[in-house]
Formats: C-alpha cells, sequence, structure tokens
C-alpha cells in the first residue's frame, strides 16, 4: 500500500473532507476518488457542507451522523447500501470526538452517555478518553487496523489506552502537513488506503508508514 499526497480544493487538511473505511468512502463532490482503494465511494455533503469527515465517524459496519444530516444526504447512502445512524446529540462534529476502526472506539468524555449507542451501531467495544489532554479524540488521531498515529503531546498512558481501546499492533505520536498535531485533520486511513495532505513532510510520512502500513515480516 503507497501512501499518497492531496490537497482538496487547494487544503491539506483532508481529514475534515471525508471519511473512509476498508468497505466504503463518503467524500464531498469533486474529491479525487482514484486516491482511495475502496469498492464503494459515495459523493455528497453531510449537514449542508463539503466538511464530511469532520460531521461523521465510523468503521465498515456503520456511518455515525450528526443530527443536522440532511433527508438528501441521507437517501445517497441509502441508494449505495451504506448502513448508518443517526446519533441524538448535541455534538455535531463527530469525527472530531470519535477515533474507531473495526476492532473498537474511543470517544469524548462529552458524549460519553452516547457510548452504548455507537458501540452497538459500530459493533465494537468504547472507551472514552482524551488525547493530549484534549477531548477530541477523532482529531488528535488517526487509525486502521494496525496502527495508529496520534498527537505529539499525547502520555504514554494516553497512547496505551488509544492502543488496548483499538486493539492495535503498533501506535506512534507524529505530526502531519508539516507540523500539525492535529493528526486527523490531514489524514485519511483503512487498511487499503493512506491519504495524507500534500503538505506533509518525507519524515511524517515514513513515520506513518512504519506504524500503520502492514510489513512482510508481521
Amino acid at each position: 500500500m503507497s501512501i499518497e499526497k492531496y490537497k482538496y480544493q487547494g487544503d491539506a487538511n483532508i481529514g475534515f473532507y471525508a471519511t473512509i473505511t476498508d468497505s466504503y468512502a463518503v467524500v464531498p463532490q469533486k474529491f479525487d476518488k482514484e486516491k482511495l482503494d475502496v469498492d464503494t465511494v459515495v459523493q455528497t455533503r453531510i449537514s449542508g457542507t463539503n466538511m464530511v469527515g469532520m460531521f461523521t465517524a465510523g468503521n465498515s459496519e456503520c456511518l455515525l451522523l450528526p443530527e443536522s444530516v440532511k433527508d438528501r444526504e441521507k437517501k445517497k447512502l441509502e441508494d449505495s447500501d451504506i448502513n448508518y445512524y443517526v446519533l441524538d446529540s448535541q455534538e455535531n462534529a463527530l469525527g472530531n470526538i470519535i477515533l474507531a476502526n473495526d476492532k473498537g472506539a474511543l470517544i469524548s468524555p462529552e458524549i460519553e452517555d452516547k457510548k452504548e449507542e455507537i458501540s452497538e451501531a459500530l459493533d465494537v467495544d468504547v472507551k472514552v478518553g482524551k488525547i493530549a489532554d484534549i477531548p477530541n479524540p477523532g482529531v488528535c488521531g488517526t487509525v486502521n487496523s494496525r496502527g495508529a498515529i496520534i498527537h505529539r503531546d499525547a502520555s504514554e498512558e494516553e497512547a496505551e489506552k488509544v492502543k488496548d481501546a483499538l486493539e492495535l499492533q503498533d501506535i506512534n505520536i507524529g505530526t502531519v502537513n508539516t507540523g500539525s498535531p492535529y493528526i486527523g485533520s490531514g489524514v485519511l486511513s483503512s487498511n487499503r488506503s493512506l491519504v495524507v495532505g500534500g503538505d506533509t513532510s518525507g519524515p511524517e510520512i515514513g513515520r506513518i508508514d512504519r506504524v500503520m502500513v502492514e510489513k512482510e515480516e508481521d
């Protein structure tokens, strides 16, 4: 699996614009679908905006949507047979506050009361926690089923909690887009695709590759 660099309409913060899993991707119009190795790609707005990645989170089982999602947007997902669940919460930026893969999820303390709902929808165990003492694990990390890169100021205890919650082989701290610690804002990751913001440096890509790309010796 190669790591692609990309800017969406000139913006390197690609994590705010799309959500990808091993089975589907949800992206805005004019997003280059060729960057993604996935069978089903739905192009749509979410909550009337192109910020699909900011407003959604999920795994191969289910896509979590905010209450502000429009009926026409849900219809596009239904037409592509993407399973979704609308989370009844005042917190709409689900991509910022939920970090999930096909093995588990780490959610913000701000939505702890939704823990069981999220667990049932995604069909994984859910833990509650912060990364770098920030209650937004989704924007502070990126994950697939093998590994995760998280905010450079995360403690060892926080890193171990993420690793345990998501059942990972490896985890490390890092940055993206030449110094941003908000990894989730600049990376789209699954087991099949890794796309980084166009301003991401070689050393940053190297760290992502070491942690998240399956090697033969594994």
